[in-house]
């Protein structure tokens, strides 16, 4: 029996930083009941309206997942479905929730628009943070051995009106960094907590601060930007969610790296800015690890590239 993912990628020192999955706008859907490998495809889901929803999407940056929750199991389904629509970037950060009955009328959302931020007016404006962990066990073992258990316990930690804001969810990027958690509105996603440092790090986010044990980086910037943003943020103990913002140096000019555009380079050089006017020039590095491990449970091992830091320079206080 082949060892499991998470601990490949433990032996190989695999870094968290980098690894969010980049997405612009995360669109949540409550659908109970057992999720099959491909959530939208293979589970109660409509599979013709996760099909056509999967085409909808692709290539927009904006991902769809399911979530559920253990006091919603019995729900009558003529309730309606929670849906969570969030739009993640730093200068634009805007989370709606409605219920919904009708699930096709996502069908007629303009996808290239949530990408940029015009979120389709259901529901309510919701600012209260809310918390996913992955638990689909169904794509990857991994997140039900240790993504169950972590959410078990973080849900038995808050108060009866919190629990409201904490749901487990299906795949979402890197289950070899399982538990992995995704926080919404800000589109922080963490790797490899305990179920204690999950509690810390829901608490930061409630805040308005980022807890950077385990922080795989803000899904909203591409890999080699959330490297280079988690790397300040480390070196120089920068916890305000809001107080980076990272743009790629082209011709030694810094513009906006988008998430829906692929960098291909192996380096690339970036400006990190805080809001008190410092700034860093940072240079990263796609390298490759040493040794390889299996991306999930089962998977034959493979090589490891990964975004590393060679160089970091303030260049205003």
């Amino acid at each position: 029996m082949s060892q499991a993912c998470t601990l490949q990628s433990l032996q190989v020192d695999e870094p968290l930083a980098g690894t969010a999955p980049v997405v612009s706008c995360y669109v949540i859907i409550e659908q109970p009941g057992p999720w099959g490998r491909e959530a939208l495809l293979d589970s109660h889901f409509p599979r013709e309206l996760g099909e056509q929803l999967l085409a909808l999407t692709k290539g927009t940056a904006v991902k769809i997942v399911l979530a559920r929750h253990p006091d919603r199991l019995e729900r009558n389904n003529a309730a309606g479905h929670n849906i969570w629509i969030a739009h993640t970037a730093p200068e634009h950060r805007e989370m709606r929730h409605g219920l919904i009955e009708d699930l096709t009328i996502l069908l007629t959302w303009d996808f290239e628009a949530l990408a940029q931020g015009i979120l389709p007016p259901i529901g309510q404006i919701q600012t209260r943070p809310l918390t996913f962990v992955c638990t689909h066990g169904s794509r990857d073992a991994c997140c039900a051995v240790v993504g169950r258990p972590i959410y078990d316990e973080l849900l038995s930690s808050v108060s009866h009106d919190e629990r409201t804001l904490v749901w487990e969810m299906s795949h979402l990027g890197g289950h070899r960094f399982a538990p992995t958690v995704l926080t919404l509105p800000s589109g922080s996603v963490h790797g490899r907590l305990s179920a204690a440092e999950t509690i810390e790090m829901r608490a930061a986010n409630a805040d308005e601060m980022v807890y950077l044990n385990g922080f795989r980086g803000h899904g909203w910037f591409p890999a080699p930007l959330q490297v280079a943003g988690i790397a300040v943020r480390n070196v120089y103990d920068i916890k305000e969610a809001g107080a980076i913002d990272v743009l790629r140096v082209v011709n030694d000019r810094a513009v906006p790296a988008l998430t829906n555009v692929l960098l291909l380079d192996d380096r690339v050089e970036t400006e990190v800015r805080h809001t008190d006017g410092r700034t860093w020039r940072v240079h990263v590095q796609r390298v490759q690890l040493p040794d390889q491990r299996a991306e999930s449970c089962g998977k034959a091992a493979e090589s490891v590239h990964v975004w590393t830091v060679q160089e970091m320079q303030q260049t205003a206080d």
